[in-house]
Formats: structure tokens, sequence, C-alpha cells
């Protein structure tokens, strides 16, 4: 009986990363107006950026996107990818679900205004007295995951924080995944 449930335990798991694996954004999909006033105000608040870093940004591949999110230290280029996402949400979006589990810990630099109150406390990031509030950690990958998510989707289905454990992670994950197998 023992080694029935442990197998059980076993092939839930490998269905759960399996289905997350498999993620694709829905070819016929029904966006919620939720969902298209985000996009549409994350293209719009690229007002303040000049036209020849739009086309830049605009010509950034996936991999490029992905491999600064996953390993760069750089806050510009979460801020890019903001931009790039709204253009590109369909392609992006599965392989940001399937980041929401990874506690990588990338750091953030040259985040000048942004509070992040755990790392404020921890000592991660200075504290200016003032700037915008980031509730999600984005010196890991999962929290940036999570706060592009959020961002390009208008949804909120919780917070990557530093005491994140990969229970919670696995939560947030599966909303996230709910969420776009809803969206046929």
């Amino acid at each position: 009986m023992k080694n029935l449930l442990i197998l059980l335990f076993i092939s839930n798991i490998s269905f759960a990363q399996t289905d997350v694996l498999n993620l694709k954004f829905p070819k016929e999909s029904k966006l919620t107006q939720k969902f298209q006033n985000a996009i549409n105000e994350q293209k719009n608040q690229s007002n303040w950026i000049d036209e020849s870093n739009k086309e830049k940004i605009r010509s950034y591949t996936m991999e490029f996107i992905l491999d600064k999110i996953d390993n760069n230290r750089e806050f510009s280029y979460l801020i890019d990818a903001e931009y790039w996402i709204a253009l590109n949400y369909q392609k992006i979006i599965p392989q940001l679900i399937e980041r929401i589990t990874n506690e990588k810990e990338v750091g953030l630099v040259n985040s000048t205004d942004l509070m992040i109150f755990e790392r404020i406390e921890s000592g991660d990031l200075k504290d200016y007295g003032h700037g915008f509030i980031v509730n999600d950690d984005l010196f890991t990958v999962a929290g940036r995951a999570n706060r592009l998510l959020t961002r390009v989707t208008g949804e909120n289905f919780g917070s990557v924080s530093m005491k994140s454990t990969p229970k919670d992670l696995k939560v947030l994950q599966k909303k996230w995944t709910d969420w776009l197998k809803n969206l046929q």
C-alpha cells in the first residue's frame, strides 16, 4: 500500500510538471477586457521610450528576453521586457508560467526608486524614501516571471516573496496555468 501511494504521488508530480511544460497559448483565445486593457497599458506606458529604443526592443527575440529574465541583474531589461511582452504575449506567457517555480536568485542593480520592502529590510536594496512599490521579489526568476505576468495580463494571483516556499510557487503556478487554459 505504501509503495502504491508513493507511485501515485510521483505520478501526480510528473503529470503536473508535464502539464506545465506543455503549455501553449490557445490559438483561439478570447482575451478578457482586463487582459486587453493591461496589454494596451503596457504599450501606452512606453510613450516615454524614444522611437529608436522602441525599435531596438521590438527586435529582441524571445530567447534574448528570457535570458535577461533568467540571468541579467540590470533592472532596465525588466522594463524593456514589459513593453516587449505586450507585443509578444502569445509566445512568452507559457514560458513565464513555467518560470514561476524557478527560485534562482539573479540579483538586481540600477533600480533606483524601486521599493521591494523585504529587500530593503534585508539590505539588498537601498531605501530612497520614495519610489514605486513592487510586491514580487525581482531578485529571483520566479518573482520576475510573476511580475511580468501580472503586468501584461492585469491578473494578480499572489506575489513571490523572499519567503515563498516551493509549495507556494507551485500553487501560484497552478493558478496561472488554470488561467491560461481558461482563455479558450
